[in-house]
C-alpha cells in the first residue's frame, strides 16, 4: 500500500484575502468505483472569484468540503487519472471538468460511457449536475491539445455567456435596441459579445452592443472588434437614454447600477446578474430603484436540454464554440503560472483587480512544490 500526498488550497469564508495550504494524504488502495484524479491545469479567471463571493449563497463551498469556517474554490481544468477501482476508467486518461484547486480529486464513478463519467460523490448528489461530468479529452470532438488553455479558460464561461445569449433571443431580446455590457473586458463578456455580434450579423438584427470597461481597458475591449462602442464607466452619461436597453452586468458595482438604473429609468427593460467582478462594491448608499434578476446558468441549461435534447443541445454549443476559438486565439495570451504559491500569488491579484485582460492565466500544478 502506498500513499499519495496531496495539497488543497483554501480561503477563509467570511475574509477571502486569507488563505492557506492544506497537505493531505490518500491511499492508493480505493473503495470499489473510486478514481483518484492528479490535477494538471486549471485555469483561473474572475469567474473563480464570483464563486468565492458567492459560495454560500449559491453553495459553491460544498462541491469541495473544505477544514471549518475556509473553504476550496472551484476551477475549470484536465487531470490524469492516476489510480482507478472502477473497470470503466483506466489509469492514464485524462478528463476536463470541474475541480479544486488541488493537487488532486478523489471521485466516486457513476453512468460511465465514452465521452466520460459522473461524479456520485455523497456531497455532490444535491448539486447541479453540469458541474459533476468529466469529459474524456479523447473522445471530445473539440479538444486539441492545441486549445486545451481555451478550453480551460473560455469553456466554462463560454457556456454561460451561449446560454445567456440563447435567453436573451428566446426573449425577442427584450425588444432592446441597446445591450449593454459591464466588465466588458472580462472572459464571459467577450464571449457574451462574440455571441451577440455573430447574432445580429446573421439574423440583421437591430441593436447596439455597447462594452462597459475601466479607462485603462477601453483600447484592448476596443480592439476585439466585437463591440458597437466602447464607454468608460465615467462616461455613461454619454448613453443614449432613449433607447429600450439591457443591461448584462458582470461587475455587482452598487454605485454602477445605480447610475445605470436611474439614467436608462422605464427604458431599462431587463437587467441582468451574472458576476461580481467589482466585488468590493457591491453595495453603495443609493437604494436601487430594481434589483436585477441573477442570471442562473444550470437552469436555463436544464430547460434547452429537455426541449432540444441532451445531444442537439451539446451539438449547438460545440458548433458556436469553435467558432469562437476560431477567432479568440488572435486576441488572449496564454500566461503559465507554475505551482501552488503561483496559484494563491495569482488569487490575490484576480481578487485585487491587479489583472491585464489580454493574457488568459492557467495553472500548472504537476509540480507539487509549494
Amino acid at each position: 500500500m502506498a500513499n499519495v500526498n496531496t495539497i488543497d488550497f483554501t480561503v477563509k469564508i467570511n475574509d477571502l484575502q486569507e488563505s492557506k495550504f492544506v497537505a493531505k494524504t490518500y491511499s492508493d488502495e480505493l473503495s470499489s468505483n473510486q478514481v483518484l484524479l492528479e490535477i494538471e491545469k486549471i485555469s483561473f479567471t474572475s469567474n473563480n472569484i464570483t464563486y468565492g463571493i458567492v459560495g454560500e449563497q449559491m453553495n459553491y463551498w460544498n462541491f469541495f468540503p473544505a477544514q471549518h469556517e475556509y473553504g476550496i474554490i472551484p476551477a475549470w481544468g484536465f487531470a490524469k487519472v492516476i489510480v482507478s477501482n472502477h473497470p470503466g476508467v483506466q489509469v492514464g486518461q485524462r478528463f476536463y471538468g470541474y475541480y479544486p484547486t488541488s493537487t488532486h480529486l478523489l471521485v466516486t464513478i457513476d453512468n460511465v460511457n465514452s465521452k466520460g463519467f459522473m461524479d456520485k460523490t455523497k456531497h455532490r448528489q444535491a448539486l447541479p449536475p453540469i458541474y459533476n461530468f468529466y469529459s474524456n479529452t479523447e473522445k471530445d470532438p473539440t479538444f486539441t491539445p492545441e486549445t486545451e488553455a481555451l478550453i480551460a479558460i473560455f469553456r466554462p464561461l463560454f457556456v454561460t455567456s451561449f446560454l445567456i445569449d440563447d435567453y436573451l433571443a428566446d426573449h425577442n431580446l427584450y425588444n432592446a435596441t441597446q445591450i449593454l455590457l459591464t466588465s466588458a473586458s472580462s472572459k464571459t463578456a467577450q464571449a457574451l459579445a462574440f455571441l451577440l455580434a455573430n447574432r445580429k450579423k446573421e439574423n440583421a438584427l437591430n441593436f447596439n452592443l455597447l462594452g462597459l470597461t475601466s479607462n485603462k481597458n477601453v483600447e484592448f475591449v476596443e480592439q476585439l472588434g466585437w463591440y458597437d462602442q466602447t464607454i468608460s464607466y465615467d462616461k455613461i452619461s454619454h448613453l443614449d437614454a432613449t433607447e429600450k436597453s439591457v443591461i448584462i452586468d458582470f461587475t455587482g458595482n452598487h454605485n454602477l447600477q445605480f447610475g445605470l438604473q436611474m439614467l436608462l429609468s422605464d427604458k431599462l427593460m431587463y437587467n441582468c446578474l451574472v458576476g461580481l467582478v467589482d466585488w468590493q462594491n457591491l453595495e453603495g448608499e443609493n437604494p436601487l430603484p430594481q434589483k436585477g434578476a441573477f442570471f442562473f446558468a444550470p437552469k436555463h441549461a436544464e430547460k434547452r436540454q429537455k426541449e432540444w435534447g441532451a445531444f442537439r443541445f451539446q451539438q449547438k454549443i460545440e458548433v458556436a464554440w469553435l467558432q469562437f476559438v476560431d477567432a479568440t486565439q488572435s486576441v488572449i495570451s496564454i500566461k503559465e503560472h507554475i505551482g501552488m504559491e503561483r496559484l494563491k500569488q495569482l488569487y490575490l491579484d484576480m481578487l485585487n483587480g491587479k489583472i491585464d485582460p489580454k493574457y488568459g492565466n492557467i495553472v500548472n500544478l504537476k509540480n507539487k512544490k509549494l
